[in-house]
Parts: C-alpha cells; structure tokens; sequence
C-alpha cells in the first residue's frame, strides 16, 4: 500500500504550463481545427460555415500577422474549404476572429478587424497576379469572402457597435462614400452552462470552463451534468486535454490557488479524468485557499515589518556606537594635547631653572 501511493507521488509530477497563460490558451484553442469547426458549426450561426469540419480548414494566421509586422496572440486566421457534396471543393473563404478577455468593450475591434481584412485582400490579389498577369483587372475577378467573427469572454454586455461606419465621421450624411462591414460577437456569458452542456463536444466543454470566473461560477460549474464532462474529456485528444488543463490551470491562478495545490490539482486531472475535479470539489476550498493565501501574506508582511524595525534598531545602535566612538576619539584628542601643554610648560620651567 506504502509502495502504491509513492509510485503515485513519483508519477503525480507537477504541472507548469507557459507563461502568459491566458492569450495563449485563446489561441491555442483557435489553433486547433477541431475546436474551430465546432465553433463555427454551433456557435456563428453562419448557414454557409453549418457543415464545416476540421479537414476543411487550414490555420493561416501567422502569414498575415508577418504582413502586418505585428502580432496580437489571440487574433486567428483561417482559410475554410467549402465542398460540394461530393467532397470537392467549391470555393474558399476566409474567418478571422479576434478573442476579447477584457471585461469592457473595445470600441476600436471593427478597424483593426479592417486591417487585417486589408492585407488579406492585397495578399489574395498579389497571389492570383502572379498565378495570372492582370487577372485582378479584370471584369469578373471576385475578392473572397471574410467574414470577421469577435469571440467575447467578458461579462459585461458588449455594447461596441458592429459596424465600420459608425468609427468615422459624417457616417449618416455621407454614407455613399465610406466602406462598410458587420461583425459578429459570440457572446460566451450569453449562454447557459445548461445550452453548452447540451452541445456535448469539446468546444463547448472548453467555453463551460472559460466561463468560470469567480467562485460563484465554479458552483454554476458544479451543476453542469458530470457524465457530459467527464466523457467529453476522456473521449478527446491529448492536444485538446492539454488545452483544457492549461484553461484549469489559469483558473487556478485567477482564484488565488496556491502554485503547489494548482499543481496536484491538475496532475491528479491529468491522470483520472475530469470526473476528479467533481470528485473532490469539496476538498477543492477555493475560499479558504484565498483566505490561507491572505493570511501567509498578512504573516509575511508582519514577518517583514518586524525584520524592517530590527534593521532600524541595528542602525540606530550602529550610529549611537559611532557617536560614543567619535566621542571618545574628541576626549582623547583633548587629553593629549592637555598632556602636550603640560609637557611644553615643564621644559619652559626646567630653562628658567637653568638660567
């Protein structure tokens, strides 16, 4: 039995996923075309992208971020297939979605979402002239189709507008002559734990732990059907369980949770399945964590204020040694040039003497 649970231990070892854990994870989770597919076919609500599949889609993101010479870690690029039914492709069309964390509106996603919309365009063309002279001049030369999605994971009701127009002056009066598009925002707080369980993939599996931002969530969290969970999870890949546990991971953090308990929790995770985080959720005390972590902190700063009154001490009994030093340096001084005086007066009296 001892044997067992140190075999345990040894293979319990510690999770330290990346840093700047949390744009990373958005990425990563719009990185992989498996998640991406789901989202598109469940969540956009695009009959054009209804059938679309992880075959279907290819991750270009890095090519046009290297266009713009900038690079936002949670912004995505994808070139989606669109078949026939026989398989073939039809056409191809390009999703760009941008991940919002910030708990506000950015009033500004509708021009940046322009930008890349821009060099995409450019790109298309420079690569269809080359493949023909002159093929962009001609009558029935087509742009391909964007469509700019925003993924919104904060709280607050996004209340930007969707439209392009709207971020330039005289958009009413002169309206002819400004270029337009909508976007569109999936709402991540827009729908239930209840609507995302009900999915039962991995994408939604992932967005029900994005959800979580608070302790109240992680009850909400509690409710959501274990069976769901727990077989989403342990029937999907090591890269999307990856991903998962990387999500858990941030949420660790964000809560307060100690690096050493984060750990164990997402080893244990990593080796019985999600059905653990239920298991032992009440062991789990995410508020007592938070309160323990309060009162090391409080400890640590009592701990540093008395170091800090200790050195103050030192220094005054370092400067009061100095002054009795410096003082008894002057009463020397003083005696020895009494001594030197007085030696001075006995040579005087010794020559009187002698005359």
């Amino acid at each position: 039995m001892e044997k067992a649970s140190q075999d345990k231990r040894e293979n319990n070892t510690s999770y330290q996923p990346e840093i700047h854990v949390r744009n990373a994870n958005s990425r990563e989770i719009f990185k992989n075309n498996r998640l991406t597919s789901q989202f598109l076919r469940n969540y956009a609500n695009i009959p054009l992208l209804s059938n679309v599949m992880p075959e279907d889609i290819e991750d270009i993101s890095e090519k046009y971020q290297a266009f713009l010479g900038v690079e936002f870690e949670a912004d995505t690029i994808k070139k989606v297939y669109i078949r026939r039914a026989d398989g073939t492709i039809e056409r191809e069309v390009y999703v760009l979605s941008l991940i919002e964390h910030k708990s506000g509106n950015d009033y500004d996603v509708a021009m940046q979402l322009l930008r890349y919309m821009c060099v995409i365009w450019q790109e298309y063309k420079a690569t269809q002239n080359r493949i023909q002279e002159g093929s962009s001049r001609r009558k029935n030369f087509r742009y391909p189709l964007i469509i700019p999605i925003v993924y919104y994971e904060g709280k607050k009701e996004w209340t930007a507008s969707l439209r392009l127009r709207d971020r330039i002056e005289f958009s009413e009066e002169m309206a002819e002559y400004i270029p337009d598009f909508t976007y569109q925002v999936v709402s991540l707080n827009k729908y239930t734990n209840e609507e995302l369980s009900e999915k039962h993939d991995e994408m939604s599996l992932v967005m029900l732990i994005n959800k979580i931002q608070s302790e109240e969530d992680l009850s909400e969290f509690r409710k959501v059907s274990e069976e769901m969970v727990e077989s989403v999870y342990g029937n999907t890949s090591d890269e999307i369980k990856e991903i998962c546990k990387k999500i858990l991971w941030s949420l660790l953090m964000k809560l307060k949770v100690p690096n050493e308990e984060a750990s164990n929790i997402i080893g244990e995770i990593g080796g019985h399945g999600m059905g653990y985080l239920f298991e032992n959720m009440d062991e789990i005390d995410i508020g007592a964590l938070k309160r323990n972590t309060a009162r090391e902190k409080q400890r640590a700063n009592e701990e540093r204020q008395r170091a800090d009154e200790e050195r103050q001490r030192a220094d005054e009994e370092r400067q009061r040694a100095d002054e009795e030093r410096q003082r008894a340096d002057e009463e020397k001084q003083r005696a020895d040039a009494l001594e030197d005086e007085v030696k001075r007066l006995r040579k005087l009296l010794e020559i009187q003497k002698q005359k």
